[in-house]
């Protein structure tokens, strides 16, 4: 199959993804939705391999230093090459920020900021600990967004403070503001991450908000996977242009598995294809996380040219 016909049938099956599990039951707002206890040691179920490892560990024994993600350089900062073995000290530094910070597993976590290297290490830290993570960078209505926050339950938000380049745009962080003043003690939220380049001027809730490198980087850069089972919650996905009442799915971490699985085979079934950033893109913005995850699992890099970011084979 020509490198054409994957990308369109590619593109024409992104949002077709979540159809797969689409009889599955829709989340209880967060009034009804408290994380019930998980016992670790289950007796009748069969525990799985955690996706993060599948992602990134698995790399580690021959292939360490290859770059897992390029990064481009802009303004005051430089290019980032971070490796594979890069890339699991992140991971693994955010797991247990998370974790010391009191997020348990089956805790959701809100993804509020674009593609980008942080944004993909919030995923993978997530995915390690056992927390469900969703994704709302695509959701700029803010009573929208304060309606699914307030739904979801999260207890910790991951933002930045970029506009994407466009003079006069409102950054992820100020919407973010707004949203949960909206929300208000319907929202469980209570730590915010903050994405932001050195010296930044932004506006910051004492004891709710904190800088992101200020908290993440004094951590330890080694977590093993949690051991997962099949019917544990691990992905909150909310359909794509709908009004902000409408319900998430949530998927197991069996159907996820099957999610990134079946991204994997329709992203290169021939295994050399390269993937574009604009479905990379597309995909996430419509909140669905299994594209990227595929990437890495697969063994490519996802380098960004100057406008975003570009998988390449490993």
């Amino acid at each position: 199959m020509g490198n054409r016909s994957m990308i369109s049938r590619t593109y024409d099956n992104v949002f077709v993804l979540p159809a797969i599990h689409a009889r599955q039951h829709p989340i209880q707002p967060a009034a009804h939705a408290v994380s019930l206890p998980v016992d670790p040691l289950r007796q009748y179920a069969s525990p799985m391999l955690n996706i993060s490892a599948l992602c990134i560990d698995r790399h580690l024994g021959d292939h360490a230093d290859r770059a897992a993600i390029i990064w481009p350089g802009s303004g005051a900062r430089p290019e980032e090459r971070v490796s594979c073995q890069a890339l699991h000290e992140h991971v693994c530094r955010l797991a247990n920020a998370l974790l010391d910070q009191g997020v348990q597993r089956g805790d959701r976590v809100a993804i509020h900021m674009p593609l980008m290297m942080e944004s993909i290490v919030a995923v993978l830290a997530c995915i390690r600990i056992g927390a469900v993570h969703v994704v709302l960078a695509g959701v700029s209505d803010v009573p929208a967004l304060a309606e699914r926050l307030a739904q979801c339950g999260a207890v910790v938000v991951l933002t930045d403070i970029e506009t994407g380049g466009i003079e006069g745009s409102v950054s992820s962080k100020a919407r973010l503001d707004s949203a949960l003043a909206i929300a208000g003690a319907r929202c469980r939220v209570q730590m915010v991450l903050v994405v932001a380049r050195a010296a930044a001027d932004v506006p910051m809730k004492p004891g709710r908000d904190h800088f992101y490198d200020a908290v993440v980087d004094w951590y330890e850069p080694d977590f093993p996977p949690a051991v997962m089972f099949a019917d544990e919650p691990l992905f909150l996905l909310y359909p794509s242009h709908r009004s902000g009442r409408e319900r998430g799915v949530s998927y197991t971490v069996g159907e996820y598995s099957r999610l990134t699985s079946y991204a994997m085979e329709m992203l290169a079934p021939q295994g050399n294809e390269e993937i574009p950033y604009s479905l990379l893109n597309m995909a996430w913005n419509a909140g669905q996380t299994a594209l990227v995850v595929s990437v890495l699992a697969k063994g490519s890099t996802i380098a960004a040219p100057g406008d975003g970011l570009q998988p390449q084979n490993g």
